[in-house]
Formats: structure tokens, sequence, C-alpha cells
């Protein structure tokens, strides 16, 4: 089973967006063994959905110094801990450390992370315009991925 996962926390702005493509693909059919699931803010609790499935997407606000809405894939060796992307993830645990659980617990489920450059991160909820146009076009990109079974790279 693909497990596809939005992280995020609407209370804040952007970065709810993972979870408002999360709820956008509820609303629409997604290939047979695809596992569409709100995961919250994320956290050591991601370790576990992702070691359950065959391969992971997770979808999040992502500072990547791009235009608000821009979607970019990456793969957890994007991830450096102490590189650039070390704030790929906004939350309270960073992404990077939980792709580093999945490496110290030798978790081999293929991780792919969809980012999505938000516009503000700041304490009130709504998605900025670009980025709520970005959802729409995040979905489709999952969808594309998940019905090309994951066997290629997105990127």
């Amino acid at each position: 089973m693909i497990r596809v996962l939005g992280v995020g926390n609407p209370l804040m702005g952007d970065d709810g967006v993972g979870i408002a493509v999360i709820e956008y693909l509820w609303r629409e059919t997604v290939p047979q063994g695809v596992e569409v699931v709100d995961a919250g803010t994320g956290g050591l609790d991601l370790v576990h959905l992702i070691e359950e499935a065959d391969a992971a997407v997770i979808v999040d606000a992502v500072e990547m110094g791009a235009a608000p809405g821009t979607l970019k894939w990456f793969r957890p060796q994007d991830v450096k801990q102490n590189g650039e992307l070390c704030h790929l993830s906004l939350h309270e645990t960073r992404l990077g450390a939980v792709l580093q659980w999945l490496a110290w617990l030798n978790i081999r489920t293929p991780v792919w992370i969809l980012g999505i450059q938000p516009a503000a991160v700041r304490l009130g909820a709504g998605l900025s315009l670009p980025v709520q146009r970005a959802v729409p076009q995040a979905a489709q990109l999952i969808h594309e991925f998940v019905g090309a079974g994951v066997s290629a790279s997105p990127t």
C-alpha cells in the first residue's frame, strides 16, 4: 500500500497546505492500494505511518526560497541535517529527524516528499492565494505519481 501523508497545522496559515492537499484528495477517487492520511503536525508518529506502508509520499510546506506555491519533489537524501534544507519541514520535529529515525531503525520504505513553498506561516487559519492555487496541482502530481505505481522518480 502507498500511503500519502499530509503534514501541517491549518491554524498556522500556509503551514496547513499538506492537510489541504489531503482534504482535496479525499474528495477524489484515488487508485486502489493508496491510503490518504491526515498526519497532523507529523513528528515521530510519521515513523510508524511510514514503516507500515510499502511506499510513502509526504506532502508538507517546505521553505525552499522559491515563489509561494512552488511545488518540488524531494527524496530523503535531499534533506540535509546541517545543510540548506535543514529547515525542510516547519514543524516541531523536523522531517530530517523523522528520516534519520527511519535510517537508524533500518526502515527501508521508499519515501518521497512533495514540498510546497509557503507565502506566510503565522497564526491564523487559511492559505494564501498562491498556496491555495497549488493544492489542485499538488493533488494532480500525486495522482500521476501513485498511478504510475511509484516505480519511477516523480522529478
